[in-house]
């Protein structure tokens, strides 16, 4: 689906260069993406249209992208067309996409990210849209596990793709396998029929959904308890950070706005998500509403109030490479991030703070 708005006059970022070099990426748009495009000349004359490869189907976890888009921000910030192109299980994945050109930037995982760095791919993280990542452990109100003090000779449902991110928290809260017996995880059902005594899932579709949907449960964060992982990472090439600094610049000054709209009106966020970006999902839209408003406690936090939007504070970096390091993944931080546009995105432009 392609979307098409005439472009408001444009802002630019300080120090914006007046012109790019022409070379480069040129993605259209297929079916099953949308495009913001600028109906001004002079919008299309500054940077090259763009594609972002998303970590997974269009739901809520996207709304400040497609704000983004709807407002005409990537317009105004130079971009002529900015691509989202759905994730999915059998999608190619960010770290491809930004490596082969296919993409300017990806949403990932740190978990996805650095294992692509260590077999040679020329990636760097440059923003976060979860300060927390939304791992969570989900058990029933009527047996809770509050903590990993409570997990022994519990039964805890994981899924494949969690693994991982679940072998990380029993080393972070030195926990022996052993101590836990872990299954695979089919569906909450699983918990709700009294199958296992929890499972690891997202809190944006956790302990709130199934209380809505009639079963009281309650959940912890993997983040508040071993793994101070951020979340949704903004990936792109090292290429681009060198040689396209003021579009990357610009790409995350207009997302950082497209997410403060999201957060401020999540009716609108929710009604376009549901409408129009995952329409084809056929989303519920309490249920929607419901996961946006888990969602949005993972991107504002006390960090985000103090350093802005998508920032990674040196704590947080620290606690990410940490808790990669208890998957097994061994990396520096200077190796995995480099937050200095989006600091220099800041210091330009102090009234995102405001």
């Amino acid at each position: 689906m392609t979307r098409s708005f005439t472009a408001r006059p444009r802002r630019r970022i300080a120090g914006l260069a007046a012109t790019v070099a022409a070379a480069g990426l040129l993605l259209s748009a297929c079916s099953s993406d949308d495009t913001a495009s600028g109906g001004s000349s002079e919008a299309a004359e500054d940077f090259q249209a763009v594609s972002v490869q998303l970590s997974w189907l269009k739901n809520q976890q996207f709304a400040g992208e497609y704000l983004a888009v709807e407002d005409g921000l990537y317009t105004d910030a130079g971009f002529p067309e900015v691509t989202l192109t759905a994730g999915g299980s059998s999608a190619t994945s960010a770290e491809a996409a930004v490596a082969s050109g296919q993409a300017f930037v990806g949403l990932s995982s740190p978990l996805i990210t650095a294992p692509a760095i260590q077999s040679g791919a020329e990636l760097k993280i440059v923003g976060a849209t979860y300060q927390l990542n939304p791992f969570a452990l989900v058990s029933a109100a009527s047996a809770p596990i509050e903590g990993p003090d409570d997990l022994a000779g519990k039964t805890i449902a994981v899924s494949d793709s969690n693994t991982l991110v679940w072998n990380a928290f029993l080393a972070a809260n030195e926990l022996d396998e052993a101590d836990v017996t872990t299954v695979p995880l089919s569906d909450t059902s699983m918990l709700t029929t009294g199958q296992v005594d929890g499972f690891i899932g997202y809190t944006t579709t956790g302990a709130a959904a199934l209380a809505e949907a009639g079963f009281e449960a309650t959940e912890f964060l993997l983040a508040d308890n071993g793994l101070p992982m951020v979340g949704e990472v903004l990936v792109t090439s090292q290429q681009a950070i060198d040689e396209r600094p003021e579009e990357v610049k610009a790409f995350l000054l207009a997302t950082a706005e497209g997410w403060r709209a999201a957060l401020d009106d999540p009716e609108r966020a929710v009604d376009l998500t549901v409408n129009t970006y995952g329409k084809d999902q056929q989303y519920d839209a309490d249920a929607i509403a419901l996961s946006f408003d888990r969602q949005a406690t993972l991107i504002e936090t006390d960090e985000t109030a103090a350093n802005g939007l998508l920032t990674i504070s040196d704590e947080l970096q620290e606690g990410t490479i940490a808790s990669l390091g208890f998957a097994g993944v061994e990396i520096a931080a200077d190796e995995l991030f480099d937050l200095s546009l989006l600091d220099e995105v800041y210091a330009e432009n102090p009234d995102l703070l405001s």
